[in-house]
């Protein structure tokens, strides 16, 4: 009888209770220092502790992202130690916590002092109650695990350590997810669940200071890191799948009647340099964080095409490699930014403009940073007007640089500038070889895609890529018939598969255990030294390279494709070994088209590499290349292969692959380069021979 009429005691002064926490929340919320913790902090959701016993509600049994966080505050003056602390707080938790809207009873133990394997229950409004028990206690913390009908899936630990100049750090670090699908809604996406903690553990630390006999120093500050979890198990919801059909099919249809792009159909490449400097916060993000020079490529484009006289919204598209590793696509990265307002609203919707300058382009979908959401853009500069066409815009750039500030800002924050982008000519047309952009397959390091309409953009962008053709290949389609229709039907669905291996855990110029290592070069005629001549050597196997004519055709039958390499954009690849056939996926990594010095030599190089998907044979990257001399005029054809074999499921083709795998390999470089020679020799020979464009649909 005393529970139940404590229980409604406590119903009664939920909303007076709620009233004075919304009234705190609003005065202190701003005084809250929140800051990401660090990039890759949290562990992945299954590296967080087991713990056995009955009701545990552990991370792995959560739901959404999963989430570290830190509530720090820094006491001075206090007469008492962390022991004495950590125990003053144990016996009586309710003396911190804001009972107006959270209150700690025990429901397992015996005495009132904090012990392990106690049980509490934390009665706050809404449909939970929240379970916890002690699942360890030290001498200076004490730590809670959920249990089953909490709103969180995790754990949370209270410490205490002396501070640097002899006070105390009281601080609350949890691991957690959210218990249920409800939980989520309230706390990631609606957010108030979010703000109710936040005021709750804050509210904690001050009181805590209080409890010390010190003062704080300073603020509370509030430590975030966020960490996506992949749903296993778990089908899409169906409001996700019926907004990318509806977006894939739309786009890819119309892709198909116009033989080009929907969107951007046509654009001017420039040459573009970043130099970034920061902000006056730390992200945990490179690009916002560092102070270095990126140098790329950029696109600008009128969305509609529509005649120049018309207000259009305009894109500009930037892809950049950091300069420590130009041949490396793991560095390679995409940002797209249209033309949209500044204001917290007009941020998030498109604004056609009738000219290039003065103008402001912004990414109009949020990224994720930690638990924030954040928007990037550029700040077209300049007081000379620059009409929105592309042949005025040509001979602005042929005058003069375009000149950009680089921003970025929250949801509702205001715009800070981190750096500056240039972009040079000439330009030029991408109308032949068009250039394709797929931020989802090469994104910015640490910008995590936020929302829906991100989530369904990569699928997007493949459906369309592959349902365009470039204007200049006219007779693709009826090419495409020579391909098998179910060859047509792998192919379509490779954007749906990821690489069978990591990148970014080797070191693909150094030979690891288990993976080989294999250099191949071969001589190509000569030119004279200097710049690649016209319709030369080095052009020729340029193509050769482009159009993957040097493959053996004994070995590849078939090559489907949608154009030339482009980073991101996918191959299918019918290979046949004795008699057998098979289907191997790849995904082209990146483009190389630059002038490197080695060994106090320079040398002009063009080449491109791919990167196995799962299903194939093998696991690695192949990288190939055709390089000029400057000095002496020597042209070369370069292989470089990082592999191993794959695991694949059919034993015979286990077998084999173990038997015959790695002799088919070396017989493949090596022929390659025979064949390469060959076909550069022959081009040369016959000046009217152009090599055939194996690299779409055969």
């Amino acid at each position: 009888m005393r529970t139940r009429w404590k229980r409604r005691a406590r119903a009664a002064r939920w909303p007076a209770g709620m009233g004075i926490a919304g009234w705190r929340w609003l005065r202190r919320s701003r005084r809250v220092s929140r800051r990401r913790l660090r990039a890759g902090a949290l562990p992945e959701a299954g590296q967080f502790p087991r713990r056995d016993g009955a009701r545990m509600q552990g991370a792995r049994q959560g739901v959404g992202p999963s989430f570290q966080r830190r509530y720090i505050v820094q006491i001075t003056g206090s007469p008492l130690t962390p022991a004495q602390l950590i125990t003053r707080l144990g016996d009586d938790l309710n003396a911190a916590s804001p009972v107006e809207i959270a209150v700690f009873d025990k429901t397992s133990g015996g005495s009132r002092r904090l012990k392990a394997d106690d049980e509490y229950v934390v009665h706050m409004p809404g449909p939970w109650n929240c379970p916890v028990r002690v699942v360890e206690r030290t001498p200076v913390s004490f730590r809670f695990a959920t249990l089953r009908g909490h709103m969180e899936a995790g754990e949370i630990e209270f410490r205490v350590a002396e501070g640097r100049d002899g006070g105390l750090v009281f601080m609350i670090e949890s691991w957690a997810r959210s218990g249920d699908r409800l939980a989520e809604l309230l706390y990631a996406k609606v957010g108030i669940a979010k703000e109710m903690q936040l005021h709750m553990w804050s509210h904690f630390c001050m009181r805590v200071a209080e409890l010390s006999g010190g003062r704080m120093a300073g603020e509370v500050e509030v430590q975030t890191e966020r960490r996506e979890v992949p749903e296993t198990g778990r089908r899409r919801r169906p409001v996700a799948r019926a907004v990318e059909a509806v977006f894939t099919r739309g786009f890819a249809l119309a892709a198909r009647r116009l033989r080009n792009r929907p969107l951007h159909p046509n654009g001017l490449v420039v040459d573009a340099v970043l130099r970034l400097h920061g902000t006056s916060q730390r992200w945990g993000v490179p690009l916002l964080d560092d102070q270095t020079e990126l140098r790329g490529k950029a696109r600008l484009s009128r969305a509609l095409g529509l005649p120049s006289a018309l207000p259009d919204v305009l894109g500009l598209a930037l892809r950049w490699t950091r300069p420590e590793a130009e041949t490396d696509d793991r560095e390679t990265a995409e940002l797209l930014l249209a033309t949209t307002g500044r204001t917290i609203l007009g941020r998030h919707l498109l604004r056609p403009t009738n000219q290039w300058s003065p103008a402001f382009y912004g990414s109009l979908l949020a990224y994720r940073v930690g638990d924030r959401r954040v928007l990037l853009g550029a700040v077209a500069r300049g007081t000379r007007r620059t009409p929105a066409d592309l042949a005025t815009l040509a001979r602005a750039l042929r005058e003069r640089p375009l000149l950009f500030d680089l921003v970025v800002a929250t949801e509702s924050g205001p715009w800070e500038r981190f750096g500056d982008l240039r972009l040079t000519g000439p330009p030029h047309s991408d109308e032949r070889e068009p250039m394709r952009f797929n931020p989802t397959l090469h994104p910015i390091p640490e910008l995590h895609p936020a929302g829906l309409f991100q989530q369904i953009r990569g699928t997007t962008y493949a459906a369309v890529q592959r349902a365009a053709s470039p204007r200049a290949g006219r007779g693709s389609v009826r090419r495409r018939s020579r391909a098998p229709r179910r060859m047509r039907r792998r192919y379509a669905d490779l954007h749906r598969l990821s690489l069978n291996f990591d990148p970014r855990q080797h070191d693909m110029e150094r030979s690891e255990k288990g993976w080989h290592v294999d250099d191949y070069r071969q001589q190509l005629p000569p030119e004279p030294p200097g710049p690649p001549v016209s319709g030369g050597s080095w052009e020729v196997a340029r193509r050769l390279v482009r159009n993957y004519e040097y493959a053996d055709p004994a070995v590849i039958r078939r090559i489907c494709r949608s154009g030339p390499p482009e980073p991101g954009r996918d191959m299918l690849l019918e290979a046949r070994f004795y008699g057998l056939r098979f289907h191997l996926g790849l995904r082209v990594g990146g483009v190389v088209d630059t002038t490197i010095e080695k060994n106090g030599r320079q040398a002009r190089v063009w080449g491109w590499n791919y990167q196995t998907l799962e299903g194939h044979l093998e696991r690695g990257q192949m990288s190939q290349e055709v390089r000029k001399w400057l000095d002496t005029g020597e042209v070369e054809f370069h292989i470089h292969v990082f592999s191993q074999g794959a695991s694949a499921s059919h034993p015979v083709v286990r077998l084999g692959f173990l038997i015959f795998g790695r002799y088919m390999q070396l017989k493949f470089y090596k022929r390659a380069c025979r064949r390469m020679r060959t076909l550069t020799v022959s081009a040369l020979a016959d000046p009217d021979h152009a090599p055939t464009d194996r690299g779409r649909w055969h």
